[in-house]
């Protein structure tokens, strides 16, 4: 299950504002508000908001399924990225998705093939996964930052037992030297074992995060099979192949 470019606007919208009403809604996007409505409960079962009389707010890091931001952030980037990696999926693969947003994006891409069996740690590619009917594992473990990400020693475990024949990641930061480094640890280290099992490694970037150095450092570039960007980034120093 994808989200419209409307329901886009719409988290846009409640990230900034944290409630709006359904009319505010509606005048700010120019629909009626019963499509906004319609919108909000698609939303709201894909773990995303949570529906007040009237309106609508982002959910908090008290709540069971809290939003992770970044799914917000970035997205015609990130949809152009996915674009791009859809060569790489074929029919019959066993395929895993790391915790990151930009590998959610993939989602439509891979359910156009046949007999996928995808593996994933996050709870909402998880679920967009099984909505579009995609043979899906979610990865067990605890909650990374109150966020739909899971890691753990439960998370170690299941992942050391799994052989993907692709995995496609992300990360935090990329330095012009080729480093891929993230502020989180725990997914960090996840993402080494996935790594370390994968047949092949495809690694997802957006141009916001080129020219960052982040606190734990994950592989360098050259680490990775292929590498797929939004744009050329003529001043890098890689030799995998770039897309």
């Amino acid at each position: 299950m994808s989200i419209s470019k409307r329901q886009e606007q719409i988290m846009e919208l409640l990230n900034k504002n944290g409630f709006i009403t359904v009319e505010k809604l509606s005048e700010l996007t120019y629909t009626s508000a019963s499509s906004i409505r319609r919108d909000l409960t698609k939303l709201q079962n894909m773990y995303f908001i949570k529906r007040t009389h009237g309106g609508a707010n982002i959910l908090n890091a008290n709540q069971v399924a809290p939003l992770d931001n970044r799914l917000m952030q970035n997205t015609v980037a990130k949809r152009k990225i996915a674009k791009k990696a859809e060569s790489l999926i074929c029919d019959g693969q066993i395929i895993m998705l790391d915790g990151s947003s930009t590998a959610g994006f993939l989602i439509p891409y891979i359910a156009k093939h046949k007999d996928i069996t995808l593996f994933t740690n996050n709870m909402i590619t998880a679920i967009n996964a099984i909505n579009y009917g995609v043979k899906t594992h979610c990865i067990g473990g605890t909650s990374v930052n109150n966020s739909a990400v899971l890691s753990g020693p439960q998370s170690y475990k299941m992942i050391s037992e799994i052989h993907p024949d692709i995995l496609f990641f992300s990360s935090y930061a990329l330095d012009k030297n080729g480093i891929i480094s993230d502020p989180t640890e725990e997914e960090n280290y996840l993402r080494m074992l996935m790594l370390e099992n994968a047949g092949q490694s495809v690694f997802l970037c957006d141009c916001d995060k080129f020219n960052r150095k982040s606190l734990y450092t994950l592989a360098s570039i050259n680490d990775v099979d292929i590498a797929v960007f939004d744009i050329v980034w003529k001043e890098l120093n890689a030799k995998c192949k770039i897309l």
